[in-house]
């Protein structure tokens, strides 16, 4: 830290070093703090590895939900197809059944006619 003071002199403090071990040995604090540096790494590679394993397992999941979506969309193409032919005969056999009534209609009305006549 600089600190001016009257007369342009500069004034330099420094700050007070940590104490060392003899012979350039680490501090306990020193210790402590590569100990918990460690500590943080491995949890930050622990925490990425969990993410990273949660992802895939989403990935998983998603392309299974797709080849689902494609099953159920072949599945709904398909009913509507029988959908469609099962509406095409049932008008088939509606005109099918008008016809016969109308037969039916028209040869209770040839007996009726003729019964009248007699």
């Amino acid at each position: 830290m600089e600190e001016k003071v009257p007369n342009n002199k500069l004034i330099i403090r420094l700050k007070p070093s940590k104490p060392k071990e003899p012979h350039g040995s680490p501090t306990k604090e020193e210790l402590r703090k590569e100990r918990r540096r460690e500590a943080n790494r491995k949890c930050a590679q622990r925490k990425r590895k969990r993410e990273q394993e949660a992802f895939q397992e989403l990935e998983g999941s998603v392309a299974k939900l797709r080849t689902e979506v494609q099953l159920f969309h072949e599945e709904l193409t398909r009913l509507h197809k029988e959908n469609k032919e099962l509406d095409e005969e049932n008008n088939s056999i509606q005109e099918e059944i008008s016809k016969m009534h109308g037969m039916e209609l028209s040869a209770k009305f040839v007996i009726s006619y003729a019964v009248d006549e007699v």
